[in-house]
């Protein structure tokens, strides 16, 4: 009888002695885990030594680094991951970016950059992105085969041997042309284009936006060149695909379609088969 009443004082001496194994056992673990936590911030094995970029073709390596703010040689704990994302973003060139550690020194930056959908010449060459932003080219990358838009470039060209000063930044620079009503037009006539006669604007070579006449574009096959003039572009693009209709249809081969004129389009034909060589 005395043996069983003991019973309930052993099982409740053996659950203390558990209970106290396991707790001794949770406590080393969370001194273990924060000892290999701060081991981990102070160790010179978890220093940022490598930054990959990928994704990028128009930006270079070093130049998404610099804006990254990214530090070779810090711990890669100590890099703030969104806040690296947030500042690549508001550089306007890029639609995605991605920061991920990989470790132990590893920190890969993934980019997705704005398209360029034209090329525009001004103190240097420079892509532009459908929304108008400019994007720097970097040189060795190789360019995509895209038309290019003309504006008149003259107060944006440093004068040889001169510096360039603060306020002619590449921001400056970019936000100008944002504003910029010849590249708004040239633009705007390209996406016409592109959604009304897909065929045409892939055979689009380059468009001319430098004379309150323009935009005069001027195409790949033959040199056709063919006179917008301001405004009214979807109902001047029916009209240019009726024309070059009708033109195929009689052998017409012309260098000048001209759309200036309302309701009309002008064609200086340069051999006709079929007509005589007449004007229509």
């Amino acid at each position: 009888m005395k043996l069983n009443r003991m019973y309930p004082a052993i099982r409740l001496m053996l659950g203390l002695a558990a209970g106290l194994l396991v707790s001794g056992a949770v406590a080393g673990l969370a001194m273990g885990s924060l000892a290999l936590y701060e081991w981990t911030k102070t160790s010179p094995a978890f220093n940022l030594n490598t930054i990959d970029v990928a994704g990028n073709r128009f930006v270079g390596k070093e130049d998404i680094i610099a804006v990254s703010g990214l530090e070779r040689g810090r711990n890669i704990w100590s890099v703030d991951l969104a806040e690296t994302e947030r500042r690549l973003m508001l550089d306007r060139r890029f639609e995605q970016v991605a920061v991920t550690r990989s470790l132990p020194g590893t920190v890969v930056v993934r980019v997705e950059e704005l398209q360029p959908i034209a090329f525009v010449q001004l103190d240097r060459l420079y892509g532009v992105s459908e929304r108008g932003a400019l994007i720097p080219l970097s040189p060795g990358n190789g360019l995509p085969d895209l038309p290019v838009i003309t504006v008149d470039a003259s107060s944006y060209r440093l004068a040889p041997g001169a510096a360039e000063s603060e306020d002619r930044s590449f921001e400056t620079l970019r936000d100008a042309m944002l504003v910029n009503p010849e590249m708004a037009r040239a633009l705007y006539l390209m996406r016409a284009l592109r959604t009304m006669s897909p065929g045409m604007y892939d055979e689009l070579s380059e468009i001319h936006v430098s004379s309150p006449d323009d935009p005069i574009a001027y195409m790949v096959e033959g040199g056709l060149a063919i006179r917008f003039g301001t405004g009214h572009y979807p109902r001047k693009i029916e009209m240019l695909k009726r024309t070059v209709e009708r033109l195929e249809a009689d052998a017409i081969r012309t260098r000048l379609i001209d759309l200036r004129f309302k309701d009309q389009a002008i064609v200086l034909p340069i051999v006709s088969n079929r007509s005589g060589g007449g004007r229509s």
